[in-house]
């Protein structure tokens, strides 16, 4: 099974959405395809993950890019981490 298949993933013009609450709650740990994702937008776009608790290693996995990423929580077992792709 593709991990990537596991993810509800929306692409408008500067912004992609990668939701993986589904699938961390499944017990999946989708990290490497997200980091990749958001490697593979174009420059310039707006990355917007949702999960369903702070995750700690998928943040740093997206810094380790030298990427900076706001992380806010929506609701009770809802957080976004946003980052700006440079």
């Amino acid at each position: 099974m593709d991990m990537t298949d596991l993810l509800e993933i929306e692409r408008e013009e500067s912004r992609l959405s990668v939701d993986a609450r589904s699938a961390i709650r499944k017990g999946f740990h989708p990290r490497h395809e997200i980091v990749k994702l958001v490697e593979e937008a174009p420059t310039g776009t707006i990355c917007e993950i949702h999960v369903p608790h702070r995750t700690g290693p998928l943040i740093n996995a997206l810094q380790d890019g030298g990427r900076h990423v706001a992380v806010s929580e929506i609701e009770p077992g809802h957080w976004r981490l946003r980052v700006l792709k440079l």
